[in-house]
């Protein structure tokens, strides 16, 4: 019964093991696929924003920057604006320093009819140049009116060179008192030809003011917009990448966007004519990024999913070893039926043979002193071969529950092996064995249990006769290997394959080409035996060229042999 359920129950459970393996690796595949669209899509999405936010950014500074040279200082439409009077001017410019943050004064210039004129500044009062004369203040409040001559001269000497080349603009960077500038001015001419410079009026804008306070406060408006956009993070970087504003100074930004700009107060587009070679062209960048839980879900699904990939292989791994478990429960089944159906034949075998014997020679049919001793010494025979089978089975529940202690004493392995070649005398010389045995007198003894050494020498002995095959020839060898006895039991027979030597000192392996006879048991036993004494066993074979088994135990020191041993 257990044969034939055997291979349906091993099958089911491959069947089984390969069904839901396959399952948790589809499983797999479309987690994987959701999670890689799902991360496409969120980046995309949060690429989107990113966009978006430094669009709106640029486009802000650009608008803002440009606004001054746009709605304060005249188009040429406007020119009309060259013949308004200070107090006009001083509303205008009063207008201009409550709506934009970044000029710092305006100036400005009129020919009057004796062909020269004072150049006016219009500061803010709240807000004083670094250059700015304390004693030509006229009004505080909302714009300071001054002169100073010296600044006046800096300012006509850049400007003259644009109207020259009449220009509509004049637009340029200058240091005034060690104090980078930049400077946008309006020309005026009285004739159509520019021939003649009629007024200027321009602005100026203090560089590092605007480094430190304009960008980092139009950035914070810009982002109050985008308040509803969670997590976006606005930068600005000057030519050289240093940072100048940012909303917030992490840099574990799940996506960036940068875009480059200008740094010009004024409509390139406007002067574009009139565009100096001195102006810096190196652009600033615009950067905005995004930290929030989207962003930071995408950083971590990667470690999701190796998590998820592992947690299912860790799942078919185990439904793996659950069906191997299963097959190695069958095949130990199996084995244990072999088992057992091997021993009841052993067993019976001896018995038949025995009991076939005894009833003949109580029959009385066997005559002579001769036949008689035949048939004594075949019941020896069969009762010694019952006699290791017992043995073998006895041992075996020692193996399994190893709870009978053994008595260790000093032996002689040449004293050991008498014992066990007075056993197999008959056998051996019956079917013509030759023995070759190699033991040295002066040989040290070993600390073993004479009971289990014996039944390990009976079980080497029996697989060599069993297994000889038809060469007949048994080699015993024995040495002295330092703190230990090496004992070598060979024969010429079939030999083992390679492939069965590291499964042949199980319990109840048989190998393929073992053939009838024989429980499966004796190796096992033999290495369980050697194990316990400290020693250590071995197997070298050779398919066809025969089997050496090689196995050691300690010696006992010469202080410890009495004489009597």
């Amino acid at each position: 019964m257990t044969r034939q359920a055997s291979p349906t129950l091993k099958g089911l459970a491959l069947w089984m093991a390969l069904g839901v393996c396959g399952s948790i690796a589809l499983l797999t595949w479309f987690a994987y696929r959701a999670i890689r669209q799902w991360q496409q899509s969120s980046a995309l999405v949060i690429q989107q924003r990113t966009d978006q936010a430094v669009n709106l950014l640029s486009t802000a500074l650009a608008h803002d920057m440009r606004a001054v040279q746009r709605s304060v200082l005249p188009l040429p439409e406007r020119d009309s604006t060259a013949s308004d009077s200070p107090k006009d001017l001083g509303d205008l410019v009063a207008s201009a320093f409550a709506r934009y943050p970044y000029p710092e004064s305006f100036f400005y210039w009129r020919e009057h009819d004796s062909g020269s004129g004072e150049v006016l500044f219009l500061q803010r009062s709240d807000r004083l140049p670094p250059w700015a004369l304390q004693n030509d203040i006229k009004d505080r409040f909302p714009v300071s009116l001054q002169s100073n001559p010296a600044v006046a001269r800096t300012l006509a000497t850049r400007i003259a060179k644009d109207a020259s080349r009449r220009r509509r603009f004049s637009t340029f960077d200058l240091d005034i008192a060690r104090v980078r500038y930049q400077v946008v001015a309006k020309l005026f001419y009285r004739d159509t030809l520019r021939e003649h410079l009629a007024a200027v009026f321009g602005f100026t804008v203090n560089i590092p003011w605007v480094r430190q306070h304009y960008f980092q406060d139009l950035m914070g408006q810009v982002a109050k917009v985008n308040e509803e956009t969670s997590g976006l993070q606005f930068a600005i970087f000057d030519d050289r990448s240093g940072p100048v504003a940012a909303t917030d100074r992490r840099t574990d930004l799940a996506s960036i966007s940068r875009r480059p700009f200008a740094m010009m107060f004024f409509d390139p587009l406007l002067v574009v004519m009139d565009l100096p070679d001195d102006l810096p062209n190196a652009p600033w960048f615009v950067q905005a990024g995004v930290t929030d839980d989207a962003a930071f879900a995408i950083r971590w699904t990667n470690r999701t999913l190796l998590v998820s990939a592992c947690a299912g292989a860790t799942l078919a791994l185990g439904l793996v070893l659950t069906a191997r478990a299963v097959r190695t429960k069958a095949r130990l089944a199996e084995m244990r039926s072999d088992f057992v159906s091997t021993v009841t034949h052993e067993l019976k075998t001896p018995i038949a043979t025995i009991r076939a014997v005894g009833d003949t020679l109580a029959s009385g049919r066997i005559r002579g002193a001769e036949p008689r001793r035949e048939y004594a010494q075949l019941v020896v025979q069969e009762a010694k071969r019952l006699t290791r089978l017992v043995d073998n089975l006895l041992a075996y529940s020692r193996i399994t529950d190893v709870t009978e202690a053994y008595s260790f004493e000093p032996l002689e392995v040449a004293v050991a092996f008498c014992q066990v070649q007075q056993e197999f005398n008959a056998q051996l010389r019956g079917l013509g064995f030759e023995l070759d045995v190699a033991i040295p007198e002066n040989l040290p003894f070993v600390r073993a249990d004479r009971t289990a050494v014996t039944l390990l020498l009976n079980n080497l002995v029996d697989n060599a006769i069993r297994y000889s095959g038809d060469s007949r020839w048994i080699g015993i060898r024995a040495s002295a290997n330092g703190s230990h006895v090496a004992i070598d039991v060979s024969d010429r027979g079939q030999g083992i394959p390679a492939s069965e030597l590291d499964h042949v000192k199980r319990r109840f392996f048989r190998g393929k080409a073992a053939g009838s006879g024989g429980s499966g048991l004796g190796l096992a036993i033999a290495e369980r035996i050697v194990e316990d004494h400290g020693g250590s066993l071995a197997i070298r074979s050779q398919v066809r060229g025969g089997t050496t088994v090689t196995f050691t135990l300690p010696t006992l020191p010469a202080e410890h042999v009495s004489d009597d041993d």
